[in-house]
């Protein structure tokens, strides 16, 4: 069923209850929005194709082994230390393949005893298109949501084939951003105990990581 089909059926619904015209003007509009979105995810579709048979022409069709995932971990940021080393991981069973990462920072514990943390966390779906797929959808289409307690909303990412989404805790002050880059890569950045908003911080470390990935 076409946009204007759908814009048509929700503007008689509409109308039968009683609403106001402006409120079918809105309803049309914003199936308009999702039509346009789709279109999108369409030509997102065709360029995620494109990387993959690039990729299987070269051989590239497993992710990479956790130890050189590891090689792309940032340094502990200013004031902060690492905590240990870094974690890491690789699957592999049929047409599955993955690899992951994590590193753990950590400053001295404030007045409350609770250490401002930030971890760095990075996978690599090389091998695995449909799970890489799953998690990035969301974050090509444009979403926002708030209430008192969560505020999450979608991010534009100025660097080629990544998105974004953030996260964050009203009540804890933690927060989380997830990027996704050149149709394999996820970072994730997560900040918490910090007594206030550190999105921006989180932005710009999961920005700094994903930077990394370039031409790969």
């Amino acid at each position: 069923m076409n946009s204007r089909v759908l814009s048509l059926l929700v503007g008689v619904g509409l109308v039968g209850c009683g609403e106001k015209a402006q409120e079918v003007k809105d309803a049309a509009n914003a199936l308009e929005a999702v039509a346009q979105a789709s279109g999108g995810l369409v030509e997102t579709q065709k360029e995620a194709e494109k990387f993959y048979n690039d990729r299987k022409a070269k051989g590239d069709t497993v992710a990479m082994p956790y130890a050189d995932l590891q090689k792309m971990l940032p340094s502990a940021p200013s004031d902060y230390a690492a905590s240990g080393e870094p974690s890491g991981s690789s699957q592999s069973m049929g047409g599955f393949s993955m690899s992951q990462t994590e590193q753990t920072f950590t400053r001295p514990a404030g007045a409350d005893g609770s250490a401002p943390t930030i971890e760095v966390g990075i996978v690599d779906f090389g091998g695995t298109q449909a799970a890489y797929g799953m998690m990035a959808l969301p974050m090509m289409m444009n979403l926002s949501q708030e209430d008192a307690h969560h505020r999450m909303q979608t991010l534009k990412v100025d660097m080629p084939y990544t998105w974004g989404s953030e996260e964050y805790n009203k009540d804890d002050k933690s927060s989380k951003v997830t990027l996704v880059t050149r149709y394999r890569y996820v970072i994730t950045v997560e900040v918490r105990n910090h007594g206030e908003d550190k999105s921006a911080m989180a932005r710009s470390l999961a920005e700094e990581v994903a930077k990394r990935f370039e031409g790969k």
